[in-house]
């Protein structure tokens, strides 16, 4: 099996076959190489490196989310059993049942004033944007709302700074707020709203212990008056005869939730949504978001449906805009509500991640195919051209120059060797040829006095020779076969019977056969008898021609 088949029966110049072997030995070396490196991870595609980034990312943000809701599920069991205690402080105190509080400005005033201290306390030590105590009682009972409105404090951070100390009162009395110099948030009301308060009747119905196990989250709403959007944390107040005396809790808005769960990360235009309830669609009503803690953020707007897109990623399809995102499941509560995060980044930047590493693998194969190239050059050239050299004196027979090939020079010295042993065997072989030049000279002058010396006899003889005997054996001649003439002309020639039975391949018998009809048609008796009719032939046939020669 040929490495190179194109190379088969060519006649290809031995620059050319190093060149192709070098080049294929450095493919293979770098396809090995390049192989390696993909078994060992270092080059990954852009959907896989994608998905390993959304994965980490989400992996942190929810851990995030997860360890901040316990922080603040922790903050809201002390604000709970603190509240608790104070208010059956206050009831002790004024010798009075929870439910005379109803429709007495003092005692709510009474009851906002002891734990007013408490929710601010807490409000500075949590990581959130608001807190809240919803107590199931209001001032007035006989006011035309008065099934929907609950008495109690809402206070919030009037910035993200956390050196800024300085709170809003969002529900509450006025007077004590300005008091304990919390003032009047823009859109301040007296009482809750139960109606617009996230699931109030739900919550006031499963309110039970323990604590660890009774914080809820609710949905994402707008606050009533305001634009801005918030979750709330809530735990039931419950006292220790088991009377649940209303609701407490923390609130993380949407401005909160982007400052402070923005993430570091090295990706430019990440997303980071946070979700209850529903996996497949991100929509910006039911959701919060965040960016990246350095960097351009976009929130995202509309309803997004999900879709698999491969290799654990997902595609997030708006109207104007898409995302590609790794959706995670996190548990923040106990009652089995479900949220997920998601980890995103634009279409847009993950088709220029495409683009960029389909470029990246181009330069990558271009650089590595000139590298390939140059190497079998370079290499095929320092290796050839003393080769080379030492050919063109190999020609030349220089053979005592030095190529600086160890192989060449001692072919050199061989080849030298070897031209020294020719002239000596060339300058045997004159002398031996001289010699038989000599000799064979001599040969054919003894050759030519045997010649004359037998045409002599054969002429001296010719008159023993019977006149008819040798007539008979001319006409003769013209009777006998093409095997009987050829086995005279063997006769001729000085053969035996067995020479002419090997040159022949006749067996001695046919030999036999074909002398007896050869005597019998020549009309002679013996070999001697053929033999010398056939030299006096030759004799006469050899003075006609010099006969013709000489007119």
């Amino acid at each position: 099996m040929k490495l190179l088949p194109g190379f088969a029966g060519k006649r290809s110049s031995m620059r050319r076959k190093l060149f192709a072997y070098m080049f294929l030995l450095a493919t293979l070396v770098l396809t090995l190489l390049l192989s390696g490196l993909v078994l060992l991870g270092q080059f990954t595609g852009t959907k896989q490196k994608t998905y390993e980034t959304l994965d980490f990312q989400a992996e942190v943000f929810s851990r995030q989310i997860q360890a901040h809701v316990e922080d603040l599920a922790v903050m809201g069991i002390h604000l709970s059993a603190d509240t608790t205690k104070a208010i059956e402080r206050f009831l002790t105190e004024n010798h009075m049942v929870f439910s005379q509080i109803n429709d007495s400005e003092e005692r709510v005033e009474g009851i906002q004033r002891t734990v007013f201290g408490i929710l601010k306390q807490k409000l500075l030590e949590a990581n959130c944007s608001g807190a809240f105590i919803v107590l199931n009682a209001t001032v007035n009972s006989a006011a035309e709302d008065a099934a929907h409105s609950r008495t109690g404090l809402y206070l919030q951070r009037s910035s993200l700074d956390y050196s800024d100390n300085s709170i809003l009162l969002y529900r509450g009395l006025s007077e004590l707020g300005k008091e304990q110099k919390a003032m009047p948030h823009r859109k301040w009301r007296l009482e809750f709203n139960t109606h617009l308060f996230p699931d109030y009747a739900r919550l006031m119905d499963c309110c039970e212990l323990p604590l660890a196990r009774a914080y809820r989250i609710s949905n994402i709403f707008t606050l009533p008056g305001t634009s801005e959007r918030a979750m709330l944390m809530t735990l039931p107040i419950i006292g220790s005869d088991g009377l649940v005396y209303g609701l407490c809790g923390f609130e993380i808005s949407e401005s909160y939730f982007r400052h402070i769960f923005s993430q570091p990360s090295k990706l430019e235009h990440a997303l980071f949504v946070m979700n209850k309830g529903c996996e497949g669609i991100i929509n910006h009503a039911d959701s919060f978001s965040c960016g990246i803690t350095d960097g351009y953020y976009l929130s995202p707007d509309g309803a997004y449906k999900a879709s698999t897109f491969g290799s654990g990623l997902t595609l997030f399809r708006g109207g104007t805009s898409s995302y590609i995102g790794v959706t995670k499941e996190v548990s923040l509560c106990k009652n089995g509500d479900s949220f997920f995060v998601t980890a995103l980044v634009p279409r847009q930047d993950y088709d220029r991640w495409i683009l960029e590493d389909i470029i990246r693998a181009v330069l990558l194969i271009l650089l590595l195919f000139t590298a390939t190239v140059g190497c079998s050059y370079f290499f095929t050239r320092r290796y050839l051209s003393p080769i080379k050299r030492g050919l063109e004196r190999l020609k030349q027979k220089e053979y005592d120059s030095y190529s600086g090939v160890s192989e060449i020079d001692d072919l050199f010295a061989f080849l030298a060797q070897q031209d020294r042993l020719n002239e000596e065997t060339v300058d045997a072989m004159r002398r031996e040829n001289a010699n038989m030049q000599i000799s064979l000279e001599e040969m054919q002058t003894a050759h030519s006095e045997t010649v004359r010396q037998v045409e002599r006899l054969a002429y001296s003889r010719k008159d023993e020779v019977d006149p008819d005997d040798y007539e008979d054996f001319k006409n003769g001649l013209k009777f006998l076969t093409e095997r009987e003439r050829e086995i005279l002309d063997l006769y001729i020639a000085g053969k035996t019977v067995k020479d002419i039975v090997e040159l022949t391949g006749l067996k001695e018998t046919t030999v036999r056969f074909h002398n007896r009809n050869i005597y019998t048609k020549l009309g002679v008796h013996s070999l001697k008898q053929l033999l010398r009719f056939c030299t006096i032939l030759q004799q006469e046939e050899g003075n006609r021609g010099r006969a013709k020669t000489t007119e």
